[in-house]
């Protein structure tokens, strides 16, 4: 428990000091700086089949494992934003008001399975609900073992793309003007979901009963007007070998930052042939 609150705190207490960049300072003739806001994936929307484990081997209670994961993600794409963009990390905003307006913001989402879009790709900006069974089996079926077969795994080191993720629907538009207003941000990344997921149908190790292990982030992108600009997940993958939670946070999701990143940076600034 101790250690899980330190680790907190000291992500916490790591300045992010573009914090106090202005939105929409220009950069050259084409570039603009814009003001990010990161919007933490809400604890109910937090799955994982590794959590007992995790805390057994990390001496923390099992609670700790999806905070500790929270803060971890949070300040990775808070830092990698950075390079390009200035941030406002609302999760490590101790103020009364930020607590408020951050449950402004979960009590204004709704979440729904779709099939990723791209606003530099405007045929993806079509109708894509899709139905999706539930990953751990509560109030849906398994995925079919032909879907299973049809899952690559890549290079540790390369997140992967999916054909399904969980929008972040936001069912009172005026928030974004109302947070651009108090926080300066024009730019909003919603962490929707975080999925721990062991595959035991992929042994690594059968000697060592090491499996591959994957982190899934669902996450949507929207501008000060409403308009989502981007929603996908990405997953990485590695060995269940690795159980130390600050290892797989720092090994492991800057990986994901560096991708949310780059398609801030994409989607805010589409080349010409997509503007």
């Amino acid at each position: 428990m101790e250690k899980a609150l330190l680790y907190i705190a000291l992500l916490m207490a790591l300045p992010l000091c573009s914090q106090a960049q202005n939105s929409g300072q220009l950069l050259g003739t084409d570039s603009v700086v814009h003001r990010v806001m990161v919007i933490p994936f809400n604890q109910y929307n937090y799955l994982s089949d590794a959590d007992p484990e995790l805390a057994k081997k990390n001496e923390v209670e099992a609670a700790e494992i999806s905070r500790m994961f929270r803060y971890g993600l949070n300040y990775n794409v808070s830092a990698r934003v950075i390079s390009n963009h200035g941030t406002y990390n609302i999760l490590t905003d101790t103020t009364v008001q930020s607590k408020r307006d951050l449950e402004m913001i979960y009590g204004s989402v709704t979440y729904r399975f779709e099939k990723p879009m791209d606003i530099t790709t405007p045929d993806t900006a079509a109708d894509h609900s899709i139905h999706n069974p539930d990953l751990f089996g509560n109030g849906g079926a398994e995925p079919a073992v032909e879907e299973k077969k049809k899952l690559s795994f890549k290079k540790d080191d390369e997140p992967q793309k999916a054909d399904k993720y969980l929008n972040a629907v936001v069912q009172k538009p005026e928030i974004f003007s109302t947070l651009q207003q108090r926080y300066g941000a024009d730019i909003f990344i919603f962490i929707n979901q975080f999925e721990l997921v062991t595959n035991y149908q992929h042994c690594l190790d059968r000697t060592k009963n090491y499996f591959e292990r994957k982190v899934v982030v669902h996450y949507t992108i929207y501008d000060a007007s409403g308009t989502q600009l981007k929603g996908d997940a990405m997953t990485v993958t590695f060995s269940s070998e690795q159980t130390n939670v600050d290892e797989i946070i720092a090994t492991q999701f800057p990986l994901i930052a560096d991708y949310l990143s780059t398609t801030v940076a994409t989607v805010t600034n589409p080349p010409a042939g997509n503007k």
